[in-house]
């Protein structure tokens, strides 16, 4: 599961271009995620400058 930090994140979008599902979208007021959608692949996570994205509980893998 997505996680995303709307304190931090300053919705500069990069990671939108980034993610291969197309799970992000920007709402003209901060980043969403439809975790429907969400692979977990993590690129956004990599990506983001302020380290606003991380992946929670509920991921495949976790322990």
């Amino acid at each position: 599961m997505l996680i995303i930090d709307d304190n931090s994140c300053l919705v500069c979008v990069g990671c939108l271009a980034l993610c291969p599902e197309t799970a992000l979208y920007h709402d003209l007021v901060s980043l969403k995620v439809r975790q429907e959608l969400c692979s977990d692949c993590r690129f956004c996570v990599q990506f983001c400058p302020v380290e606003a994205l991380s992946i929670g509980p509920g991921t495949d893998g976790d322990v």
